[in-house]
């Protein structure tokens, strides 16, 4: 009962302007990329190639990266499945919450989507707003796909230890969203943070938000079990 209540207030739209109002992301003048252009690139392939999405990874730049950085791996494990890589640069909670809303997953019906998203909230908004907005995200996904089953990765760590207290306020709040069963939350903290202000830093960019080539294949390592289990069910 706690849960559904918790749950509940998650999903819970109040105000404009926040993580949970889904919302384009705004074209800023250093990005390399046109931000309309790259959404629609993937309804385009959802609708052209949607029977064959088995899987969809849905994020922001860490996500999008698997395309090069990660992609050795990428295409070892995940491009065999029948992968679909909707990561965008920069993006936050409701920018990925607009991109499902507005076509992405038209025309799919994949086995399984893997949510990575938060991380650029994190200095913007609340640990319980990002938190309302990721729900957002998993509520529209279980009522567009109900045949599909979420896994929802936790915001991975950043920076310094300042930055890990919000990031685990947001990690605490959304594994709640986890009901056993088509919706599982797995969190990659001890993966990448040893604590006490101390990252496995091989695993990172300098910049200690984005991964490394061993960043991508400790991901795959770390989330391949329940990975593996929820492909594998029925």
């Amino acid at each position: 009962m706690k849960q559904f209540f918790v749950i509940a207030a998650l999903i819970t739209v109040t105000a404009a302007g926040s993580p949970w109002i889904p919302e384009p992301q705004e074209q800023q003048d250093w990005m390399p990329w046109l931000w309309l252009d790259r959404h629609q690139e993937f309804v385009n392939n959802s609708q052209l190639h949607g029977a064959n999405l088995t899987v969809i990874f849905f994020g922001d730049s860490i996500t999008e990266a698997w395309d090069y950085t990660g992609r050795a791996v990428w295409d070892a494990r995940y491009a065999p499945l029948g992968a679909a890589n909707y990561g965008i640069g920069a993006d936050r909670v409701e920018h990925v919450l607009w991109r499902i809303i507005n076509g992405e997953v038209d025309n799919v019906s994949p086995k399984l989507c893997v949510v990575k998203i938060g991380t650029n909230n994190i200095w913007g908004n609340t640990e319980f707003d990002i938190a309302r907005g990721v729900a957002a995200i998993v509520n529209e996904l279980r009522s567009r796909l109900p045949t599909t089953k979420i896994l929802l990765l936790g915001v991975l760590p950043r920076h310094n230890v300042q930055t890990m207290v919000l990031v685990d306020k947001v990690n605490e709040y959304i594994s709640i969203l986890d009901n056993g069963g088509m919706v599982r939350f797995f969190n990659m903290r001890d993966t990448y943070y040893v604590g006490d202000g101390v990252f496995n830093n091989n695993l990172f960019d300098p910049d200690m938000i984005h991964l490394s080539g061993e960043g991508y294949s400790a991901w795959n390592m770390s989330m391949d079990a329940l990975f593996t289990e929820m492909w594998n069910s029925k």
